[in-house]
């Protein structure tokens, strides 16, 4: 496929990547899992955080924006399933392109299992399948589809499981969480309600759940406040009734290979996801749209 002068192919942190530019800013998407690894809008930090010991391929990449698809965690799979599905795994290329102008460039990617019309043995069915387009303006847009085409009925859960950088994960703060209440895995799956806006101690995994009983009211809002780097990053969702934030703090940071020691107070993970209660039933013929909008705003 020709590429349009917007897009080049790139070596990045040891991935084979797309750059996307236009007059706002770059960003960069590995080949491997449609993931983001970096945006920089003109003149600002990347707005997202890529570990500098992340696995070499196929691997999946720590940092950036995986698509963890078609379920999150392990949920409602065997325990030998993929972490977060197979797909963040694999290769996916370019389904359509969409360049107008210097204001902005779009992709769509699907992974190359689909368009060779096999099916994977790893717990995805034949016909579900997987588009994820990302457009680059003056700010970054995903938009993650499910398609069921197949026979029968599938139980869909899924997150884009975006790292943001951050000056210092213990100080920045994180709206919109307010009055929800969370599931959190680091105490026993123990249920609480979040009273001030969020702010990190030691580590957090937690599943955020707004309310299920009107299932059109899907779009929310959330804030990361970075007042030392003097910016805020905003992060626009429909399609989902639940966030999950995430941060393994030292002790978990510590053990895992693809995070330096000290790697955990550079990031703070708010995830755009259908997960816990949240999940998606999908018949036969049905399909699903997950959005995540995502704007940097500077701090007076």
């Amino acid at each position: 496929m020709l590429l349009p002068s917007q897009i080049t192919a790139v070596q990045f942190a040891g991935h084979k990547a797309l750059q996307l530019t236009t007059r706002h800013g770059k960003a960069v998407v590995a080949l491997q899992g449609a993931h983001v690894l970096s945006w920089v809008p003109n003149g600002q930090r990347d707005v997202f955080w890529l570990s500098p010991t992340s696995l070499p391929e196929p691997a999946a990449i720590r940092g950036g924006v995986p698509v963890c698809w078609p379920w999150f965690a392990k949920q409602g799979q065997t325990s030998s399933a993929a972490q977060h599905g197979p797909v963040r795994n694999l290769t996916w290329q370019i389904s359509a392109i969409h360049s107008s102008s210097d204001d902005d460039v779009s992709l769509s990617f699907e992974p190359i299992f689909q368009t060779q019309s096999l099916t994977l043995a790893a717990g995805v069915p034949a016909g579900l399948h997987v588009r994820l387009s990302i457009t680059l303006g003056d700010t970054l847009h995903q938009t993650l589809q499910t398609f069921n085409h197949g026979s029968a009925p599938f139980v869909l859960s899924q997150a884009l499981h975006s790292y943001y950088a951050v000056s210092q994960a213990q100080q920045v703060s994180i709206e919109g969480l307010q009055g929800l209440t969370y599931t959190d895995r680091l105490r026993d799956l123990k249920q609480d309600v979040q009273g001030t806006p969020f702010a990190l101690g030691q580590a957090c995994d937690r599943t955020y759940q707004h309310s299920l009983d009107n299932p059109v009211a899907r779009k929310h809002c959330y804030t990361l406040l970075d007042p030392d780097w003097q910016r805020n990053i905003t992060i626009d969702v429909e399609g989902s009734q639940s966030v999950v934030v995430w941060n393994p703090g030292q002790v978990n940071a510590s053990k895992m290979d693809d995070v330096p020691d000290d790697g955990w107070t550079d990031f703070m993970c708010i995830e755009a996801a259908n997960a816990g209660p949240d999940v998606i039933h999908l018949q036969p013929g049905d399909a699903h749209t997950l959005i995540q909008h995502v704007k940097l705003k500077l701090a007076c």
